[in-house]
């Protein structure tokens, strides 16, 4: 694949818990109601909602993104509540190396429940099937336990830790860096 967009009309995702989906307007609340709380937003670059037009300011940046098909900002629905608890993102993209990088968040209420374990599972097979990714990536910070646990749950391994690689919240962060290749998911 060259550097060609992908996908302008993108599928929705199906697991056997979830729906991975673009994001509507209609999802504002849903969204406010994770996005707002501030143990949700600790190690994210952006601070809680505070007012439902955050939620539908990041909505809109999702659209765009998809429009540019600069990443693809998955709404995570619960199937059995028809519920939007959380996003995944497949970002980064670089199709002449062919990789990208994974991003989530999810409501409080359902941590620990394999949510994000099994949407990213999804993006994996969708990015390697799909996509025709030969390098996935996901990263977080060092504290934050529950992520890197997941990365790991989903077959991604430690590449090691980028010290001070970012900057958010008035300090630097160090992030752990995890990857995955198409020929380590073809072999599980």
């Amino acid at each position: 694949m060259s550097d060609e967009k992908p996908l302008g009309n993108f599928p929705v995702l199906e697991t056997e818990r979830l729906l991975l989906r673009k994001l509507e307007v209609s999802d504002s609340e849903d969204i406010f109601e994770y996005a707002s709380v501030p143990e949700v937003a600790k190690f994210l670059i952006w601070n809680p909602h505070t007012k439902i037009k955050d939620s539908l300011d990041f909505i809109q940046f999702a659209q765009e993104q998809f429009e540019t098909a600069s990443s693809f900002i998955l709404g995570i629905e619960l199937k059995a509540e028809k519920k939007l608890i959380g996003t995944i993102d497949l970002r980064g993209f670089n199709f002449i190396h062919r990789c990208g990088d994974v991003g989530y968040v999810i409501s409080k209420k359902y941590w620990n429940r394999g949510f994000v374990t099994e949407a990213f599972k999804e993006i994996v097979r969708f990015g390697f099937t799909e996509l025709n990714l030969n390098r996935i990536e996901a990263h977080c910070e060092e504290e934050n336990t529950g992520s890197w646990k997941v990365m790991e749950k989903v077959g991604l391994s430690f590449e090691g830790t980028l010290r001070e690689k970012v900057f958010f919240k008035e300090r630097f962060h160090s992030m752990k860096m995890y990857s995955i290749l198409k020929s380590d998911w073809l072999n599980k």
